[in-house]
């Protein structure tokens, strides 16, 4: 840690009054990655955040409201300032203001979109060469094998539907989760996704290149592989024009193209969050599985077991039926653990008693390495008859009457499902329940996709597709005494071919957390529909 501590010492020493981005990503993981620079110096485990240190070493962590009572947890002790955003508030916005116009030192894996929201905040940017002696990514298992996905539109395919859109000859792909998508490759060699180390050159009018050292045995046809080595030479010999999505590439990378050009649209995650038919069967079986691990592990819930052996029977029911790995790092939270959004420190020492809350966010990878995502609330034996029993089950029904009402609306876009559930949700503000997240995401071979967004944060007004696949998880959370608990239920969903909402998943609601006389007669009657699908799975299955 000293010695991460002196790397940016050394770098702000001849402008001691700056101060400098810690580390927290690399070119391959997006997301805010188990040995990074922030993860080290902050022992903050979540997946966003950001974070900037001074030249006398302080420390200060930016969150969003999923993280406040995480970042609280991991940082006690460390004299570590943490910036708590409201919801929909920057980064960007958030850095500015605490800097008060020092100067900012930019590490070159920083994603090109933030490096220019920080800009427009009018924070004056020096980059600097990433180190790579420290934060060196180690969540890679390279002896994972490539394989092909079958029964999907060939990559020869989907680069001829995205030339019908594009001028350009070429177009750098740098985003793992577009790369597998074009080239129908998928790969466990990193933890909690389906993709693998790689940058695409897509060339129109010749041979594409996947830069990649592990050995490819099905490579689509018409695209070469070259080592990862060669892809800073071959992209900076191009004197024509390349494409290139600011959302994912890295400042570094970025400056490697001589005629950088952006396209109007993405039109490669476009195209992803649309999912074809094998996908759809896919999903729905994959679902199917991961409806039965639930159902599984709900068997094993019983008084005395610890935070973290919960977890780990999830985890073990998850692979028995057949998983290849969890989609995102297992959320398990009991009793009050629940009203952090995102926990996942799994305490040895938190014991599960009778009465108490099990909040589980879960999801796996299957074969076609297509994410699954799903969020339950358990409880342990019999609610508490006291005042907080009561509470729990009010706040349960609450969240669950948000879910029925966006899943059998007619609404069209995220924005307008997003609203419904706010409407019943943010009375609940009073008490001091507060829903501080979208209403949902996106999902595909990662677990986030976009489009679409499921908020209407920012009017965000995405239609949303035929055979679009995306979550609804309206949620409450109290992080005060004497209701110091979450609830946050989750489907994962597509629109039909009728212009339907249709769950991939069919898993049961808890009828001990929900308080009928809460509910409209209509609701009852779609609780029960819901409920009945459920038992029917079950009766078939018991049959088979």
């Amino acid at each position: 840690m000293e010695d991460i501590k002196g790397f940016y010492k050394k770098l702000l020493e001849n402008n001691k009054n700056a101060c400098a981005l810690i580390k927290s990503a690399d070119e391959y993981f997006a997301a805010h990655y188990t040995g990074s620079p922030l993860n080290i110096l902050t022992g903050f485990s979540g997946t966003t955040a950001e974070a900037i240190i001074d030249y006398e070493g302080k420390i200060t962590l930016f969150v969003d409201p999923r993280y406040h009572r995480q970042a609280d947890l991991e940082t006690k002790g460390k004299n570590i300032e943490v910036v708590k955003m409201n919801f929909g508030e920057s980064f960007s916005a958030s850095i500015a203001k605490k800097l008060n116009g020092r100067e900012l030192f930019v590490n070159g894996s920083v994603n090109l979109l933030f490096f220019e929201k920080l800009k427009s905040a009018g924070i004056k940017t020096t980059p600097y060469s990433d180190f790579r002696e420290f934060g060196e990514n180690k969540n890679i298992n390279l002896q994972s094998r490539i394989f092909a996905i079958e029964n999907l539109k060939s990559t020869k395919d989907k680069i001829s539907q995205l030339k019908k859109h594009l001028n350009e000859r070429y177009y750098l792909v740098v985003s793992l989760d577009e790369t597998a998508y074009i080239t129908n490759l998928r790969s466990f060699q990193m933890r909690e996704t389906s993709t693998f180390k790689s940058k695409l050159l897509i060339d129109f009018s010749g041979k594409s290149i996947l830069f990649c050292d592990e050995k490819i045995e099905n490579l689509p046809p018409d695209i070469l592989q070259a080592p990862i080595c060669e892809f800073g030479k071959k992209i900076k010999s191009i004197d024509e024009k390349i494409l290139f999505n600011k959302s994912s590439i890295t400042l570094e990378d970025f400056n490697l193209i001589k005629n950088p050009v952006e396209p109007r649209v993405n039109y490669i995650a476009k195209l992803a969050s649309i999912k074809e038919k094998a996908e759809i069967e896919h999903l729905k079986s994959a679902f199917f599985r991961l409806d039965c691990t639930l159902k599984a592990f709900k068997t094993r819930i019983k008084a005395g077991l610890s935070e973290y052996e919960l977890k780990e029977i999830f985890e073990e029911e998850l692979l028995k039926h057949g998983a290849k790995a969890t989609s995102f790092k297992t959320i398990l939270a009991l009793a009050d653990n629940s009203c952090s959004i995102h926990y996942s420190n799994y305490d040895k020492n938190k014991i599960l008693k009778e009465g108490d809350l099990i909040l589980l966010d879960c999801g796996g990878y299957y074969e076609m390495g297509l994410a699954t995502d799903i969020t339950r609330v358990f409880v342990c034996g019999e609610p508490q008859n006291n005042a907080l029993g009561r509470k729990q089950k009010e706040i349960y029904t609450a969240v669950l009457k948000a879910f029925l009402n966006c899943y059998h609306s007619n609404a069209h876009t995220g924005a307008d499902l997003d609203k419904i559930a706010r409407k019943i949700l943010t009375p609940r503000a009073r008490e001091g329940f507060l829903f501080p997240h979208s209403l949902g995401h996106g999902i595909g071979i990662p677990v986030h996709q976009s489009p679409p967004v499921i908020s209407s944060c920012g009017n965000k007004k995405f239609p949303l597709y035929k055979n679009m696949t995306h979550t609804i998880e309206p949620g409450l959370y109290c992080e005060n005494e004497p209701y110091k608990f979450g609830i946050r239920l989750e489907n994962s969903v597509f629109v039909s071919a009728k212009g339907e909402r249709e769950s991939f998943s069919h898993f049961e609601f808890e009828e001990k957390l929900t308080d009928r006389e809460l509910l409209t007669k209509k609701e009852q009657k779609w609780l029960d529909m819901w409920q009945s699908r459920w038992a029917e799975i079950c009766e078939r299955d018991i049959k088979e």
